[in-house]
C-alpha cells in the first residue's frame, strides 16, 4: 500500500436525517484518470461529492487517500490534503474581480502573482477578464473561474459537479480541452455529468449510481461507443 496514491471510496453510506441516500457504494480514481460517475438527477452523485469532501454529518464506511483515511475529517483538512470540490452552480464571490477570486484561493504560503500566473496558462481565456467583477461572467468563464481557484490550491483530485451546466456547445468542447490538461498534469478528476457523451469521451473508467447503489461499472477505451452502457444512461 505505501506506493498507492489513489482516492479509494469502500462501502459508502450517508444519510440526510433518516434517509439514507447512499447504500454501500465503492469507486476508485487514480492521479491523472478522470472518473465518471453518471446516473438521473436526484440518484445520489452530489451526495456522494459531499461526502468525500467531508460535508455530511452522517457517513459510514471507508474512504481514503492512499494509506490515510479521510472519513470523520473536516472539509478544510480533506480539502488540504488535496481533495478539492467544485460544486455546480455559480460560486464565485460576485462583487470582487477575477483576479481578486483567484487571489484568495492561493495558499498563504505561496507567491500570489506566480500562482495566478501559472493558473492562467492553464484557463487563458480569464486573462483578459482579471479586472472584471466575477459577477458579470458568462457561465463559460463563471465555470474557468471555479475551476482555476480549485486548481490553486494545488489539488491531486477534483471532484466536478455538472462543470457543463448551461454551457454552449463551443464551451462545453473547450471545458474537456481544460479538464484535459489537469489530467496532464497529474490531477485525478471525478466528474458527475448530465451531459453523459461528453464525460464517456473523457473517461476511461465508468460508475452508473442509480437509487444511491451502483448500478454498473465499466473501464475501456471507448465508452461512449459502449451500447449497454449507452442504454443504461437512456441515451
Amino acid at each position: 500500500m505505501g506506493d498507492d496514491k489513489s482516492l479509494r471510496v469502500t462501502d459508502l453510506h450517508s444519510y440526510y436525517g433518516q434517509s439514507h441516500v447512499l447504500q454501500g457504494i465503492s469507486l476508485t480514481v487514480q492521479e491523472a484518470e478522470c472518473v465518471a460517475l453518471l446516473g438521473r438527477n436526484g440518484v445520489g452523485k452530489t451526495t456522494t461529492f459531499l461526502s468525500i469532501a467531508g460535508f455530511m454529518e452522517k457517513v459510514a464506511g471507508h474512504i481514503t487517500l492512499g494509506d490515510t483515511s479521510l472519513l470523520g475529517q473536516p472539509a478544510h483538512r480533506i480539502a488540504r490534503s488535496g481533495i478539492v470540490y467544485v460544486p455546480a452552480g455559480r460560486r464565485a464571490f460576485a462583487r470582487l474581480t477575477v483576479r481578486d477570486n483567484l487571489q484568495m484561493a492561493v495558499p498563504r504560503s505561496v507567491n500570489k502573482q506566480q500562482a495566478v500566473e501559472d493558473v492562467l496558462t492553464v484557463f487563458p481565456g480569464l486573462r483578459e477578464r482579471l479586472n472584471v467583477q466575477a459577477g458579470v461572467l458568462s457561465g463559460g468563464q463563471n465555470q474557468m473561474l471555479k475551476m482555476a481557484r480549485a486548481l490553486l490550491v494545488n489539488p491531486r483530485f477534483l471532484l466536478l459537479d455538472e462543470p457543463t451546466e448551461g454551457l454552449a456547445p463551443l464551451v462545453v468542447q473547450q471545458m474537456g480541452e481544460h479538464i484535459r490538461e489537469l489530467l496532464r498534469r497529474g490531477v485525478g478528476v471525478l466528474i458527475a455529468e448530465q451531459n453523459a457523451r461528453f464525460t464517456l469521451r473523457l473517461s476511461r473508467h465508468l460508475y452508473v449510481l442509480d437509487k444511491g447503489n451502483i448500478k454498473m461499472e465499466r473501464s475501456g477505451e471507448n465508452l461512449y461507443d459502449d451500447q449497454e452502457v449507452l442504454s443504461s444512461l437512456g441515451i
